[in-house]
């Protein structure tokens, strides 16, 4: 159900994620010497392959094409650039010539592709340890000197908790399957959720510098999925119909693929509370931690190659405080947390009205101000839009 969803649904969070990547194409080119090592990345039975996708991989080559534009997106975070900063545009609005290597940013960037790699295969067994980040830290031209001592900093230094520290609690639950299970009835339990089929949540986004959006979900067991946001900007929708999605803004109208389409199929699980052990393997306690004045149970689990999650569960409540989603890319890892407050029992189940949700760029808040179980829903809204 859809609070499933809320366990990693970064709804508006996506839409500029999105409206990249569907104008990415080629972008990269190598300088000669080194190629990503294939061992590392197998390409998935019948998925493309960069080189078969785009024009012009000189350095990507063979990797997954699915793989291109979440690297780009690393690029960004790692060095706070936008497409711009090294691709050519075209003649119109959202026209992109990603084939073109005239910025110097764009050929400086292949060199160092190239020797990230060199670095860390000859140096670190070919573990990904080192990331353009490493240097990086989200500025184009990396610091060299050591930053100076301030008071505030040195106050921090100073009160930093030692790492080495067991917190303890009474009680303390052993594995992570307790942990779920704790958290499964804390929320409600089996047979509450059970009851539930359908949902419609209604609310607002606030995108930062006074920009609010409206959302409308719709959601039906076991898998169907609707959403839609509407601002001055214009309406966006996510559809799911338990197959295929779509994303489909005024501008333009894309099909969900590869890692993409995995995802929503995550998110559009309407029971994924009670499908923890499904939905992720390797499932183990990391340890116990302070999130803010709460302490916390951290689970680690994973979901596919290219995405991992944490998951933080109060020790008191057994409720989900937090969780952060990792995805893997080609040269490196991103992240995006989401904080659940606001708990309200609607129906004999526990779902957060607000969540905070951010990634290396945004910061946004969500606040639902009604979710409406068992909600007649029209099949017809997850269908292919504009059909």
């Amino acid at each position: 159900m859809y609070y499933g969803n809320l366990l990693r649904k970064y709804f508006l969070l996506i839409i500029g994620l999105l409206m990249a990547a569907s104008f990415m194409g080629s972008v990269l080119a190598k300088s000669g010497q080194q190629v990503i090592e294939k061992r590392k990345n197998p390409i998935r039975d019948s998925e493309k392959t960069t080189d078969e996708v785009f024009k012009n991989i000189k350095v990507m080559n063979g990797q997954p094409a699915s793989q291109l534009v979440p690297a780009m997106h690393f690029f960004e975070a790692a060095l706070g650039f936008n497409c711009g900063n090294c691709h050519v545009r075209g003649s119109g609005e959202h026209d992109w010539d990603f084939a073109k290597d005239d910025k110097p940013e764009k050929r400086r960037t292949r060199e160092m592709m190239t020797m990230m790699n060199a670095i860390n295969k000859e140096s670190f067994k070919g573990e990904q340890l080192v990331t353009c980040f490493t240097c990086h830290k989200g500025s184009p031209d990396p610091t060299a000197i050591p930053a100076l001592m301030t008071a505030s900093s040195m106050k921090e230094k100073n009160n930093k908790p030692d790492e080495e520290e067991v917190i303890k609690i009474p009680n303390r639950l052993g594995t992570a399957e307790e942990i779920i299970s704790t958290y499964q009835q804390a929320i409600g339990g089996k047979e509450a959720f059970e009851k539930i089929t359908s949902l419609k949540l209604e609310g607002k986004a606030d995108m930062g510098n006074g920009r609010e959006s409206s959302v409308s979900v719709f959601e039906k067991a076991p898998n169907l999925y609707f959403s839609e946001t509407k601002s001055p900007q214009g309406t966006m929708q996510r559809v799911f119909n338990g197959e295929a999605g779509w994303f489909k803004s005024q501008q333009f109208q894309r099909k969900f693929e590869g890692d993409d389409l995995r995802d929503l199929k995550l998110s559009s699980d309407f029971y994924a509370p009670l499908n923890f052990t499904k939905n992720y393997s390797d499932l183990k306690l990391e340890n116990v931690q302070l999130l803010d004045n709460d302490t916390v149970y951290a689970i680690e689990g994973t979901f596919s190659k290219y995405r991992r999650f944490e998951f933080f569960f109060d020790t008191k409540s057994g409720l989900l405080l937090r969780q952060i989603q990792y995805s893997h890319t080609l040269f490196g890892d991103l992240q995006i947390q989401t904080d659940y407050k606001d708990y309200r029992n609607v129906d004999g189940v526990l779902f957060p009205f607000e969540l905070d949700i951010s990634d290396y760029e945004h910061a946004q808040k969500f606040r639902y101000d009604a979710i409406t179980p068992n909600a007649a829903v029209d099949d017809k809204i997850f269908e292919e839009p504009g059909k």
